[in-house]
């Protein structure tokens, strides 16, 4: 018996020791293979068979860095992250990692982690990179010009009205804005924007089909601030605020002449504030918010989730979408609505083009991290839009253009509600400086 048990054990050593030597001969292929092809720069054989190995549950340091490097040439900076991640995992010392997965850090968008980074990097590269986190890193101007194309429609009225009824609509507004981005730490991004948006309205009276046209104006300032602190790992925290303050001309000054006293102002002042955390992944930028307002005398309460895609790997196509519950509250009444919005980016080279979608009731509703609000008394019911943009050396150039499906109401004397549809065109321009 214990011959047998002896003679079993040497078998089993002897194949462990040939699985062994198998292993080793195998992991000497796959090294000579992967290294001849990353010497010859074949960047996308490499990857196939550094691939292939890998299904085969074969993986070691210089390969993690082989197929990194590989996917960083081919300009899959998310993919090559996430390799080069591994391998700074088994050795921080590799300055050769250190250097490219800064790189692509800073070439995926992922710029606060890249900063993060540098305070862990050899001090020679250190000296090399030369990060200077400026003061003010970037200045941003821009301009939305929108117009209303029934606008003449509208002013005509309901010459078949048999009652009275009033409205308000809007001719014109101009959006200005003035932004400063500041960096104050590796860690961390502040901006903040001053936003000036004077408006043209319409009071109209229809009377048994006569109709009186009221020509109106008024002004809003907004002040936008965002701080974005990273938590590391790829996450992040967004902490955001909006006031507003506004004025425009009060209607009961009419005169028997319907002219307007401009010296009689309505003022009015809102607020916004809110958050919102998100995670960055190879594939995915996922981000739950949640904010609260008292646009327009109510009191809203805003919550959502956002994604975004990267099937590529990288910033090449990225699809976008978002979801975001809205609760409204005035008095003892109450509302609920859902907002829907999505698009896809196009990034090539030194351009790139964005085409998104939003539909819903669009009315008293935060985007974008409160950096759009749309508070005008009128709702929207869906917009469409592209936006382009061009980065020269230290320029960013944008255009964009936008088409909003407007839908408000008129009031009649006997308290009836009739609603009325316009459309509104934006037309947004935008130049970025940056350090």
């Amino acid at each position: 018996m214990g011959k047998k048990i002896a003679i079993v054990m040497v078998l089993l050593l002897m194949i462990n020791s040939l699985h062994s030597q198998q292993n080793k001969n195998s992991y000497k292929t796959i090294d000579s293979l992967t290294y001849d092809l990353f010497l010859k720069q074949e960047w996308k054989n490499l990857l196939k068979v550094g691939n292939d190995f890998k299904k085969n549950e074969t993986d070691f340091y210089y390969l993690k860095i082989r197929m990194g490097i590989a996917n960083f040439k081919l300009g899959k900076y998310l993919l090559a992250v996430k390799l080069l991640e591994e391998a700074y995992n088994l050795n921080n010392f590799n300055v050769v990692v250190q250097d490219y997965l800064y790189w692509a850090y800073r070439y995926s968008g992922l710029y606060l982690e890249s900063d993060m980074f540098y305070k862990k990097m050899d001090a020679t590269l250190q000296k090399q990179i030369g990060l200077d986190l400026k003061f003010i890193s970037a200045v941003d101007v821009g301009v939305v010009a929108t117009s209303n194309p029934d606008y003449d429609n509208l002013l005509l009225g309901n010459t078949a009205s048999e009652t009275i009824n009033t409205r308000n609509f809007i001719d014109n507004h101009q959006i200005i804005t003035v932004g400063l981005n500041h960096r104050f730490s590796n860690n961390s991004n502040f901006y903040h924007r001053l936003t000036v948006m004077p408006r043209k309205l319409v009071y109209q009276e229809n009377n048994s089909g006569a109709t009186t046209n009221i020509f109106y104006e008024g002004t809003e300032i907004r002040y936008y601030a965002d701080a974005t602190f990273s938590l590391g790992k790829r996450w992040y925290l967004d902490a955001y605020a909006v006031l507003l303050f506004g004025e425009y001309d009060d209607l009961s000054s009419l005169s028997t002449e319907n002219s307007i006293n401009s010296n009689n102002k309505i003022n009015y002042s809102d607020v916004v504030f809110g958050g919102a955390i998100s995670k960055s992944s190879i594939y995915f930028r996922n981000s739950f918010n949640i904010s609260y307002s008292n646009l327009n005398g109510a009191n809203q309460l805003q919550t959502g989730y956002s994604i975004s895609m990267y099937p590529l790997g990288n910033n090449l196509v990225v699809p976008f979408g978002s979801f975001q519950y809205l609760s409204e509250s005035l008095d003892s009444n109450s509302e609920n609505r859902f907002i829907y919005s999505g698009g896809v980016a196009v990034n090539k080279n030194k351009m790139s083009l964005t085409g998104f979608a939003t539909i819903g009731e669009i009315k008293n509703y935060i985007s974008s991290n409160g950096l759009v609000v749309y508070n005008q008394l009128a709702e929207t019911e869906s917009e469409f839009g592209a936006i382009l943009q061009v980065y020269l050396n230290k320029f960013q150039l944008k255009l964009g253009y936008s088409l909003m499906n407007m839908k408000d109401y008129s009031i009649s004397d006997i308290e009836i509600q009739n609603s009325f549809k316009y459309k509104q065109q934006n037309l947004i321009l935008g130049v970025t400086w940056t350090q």
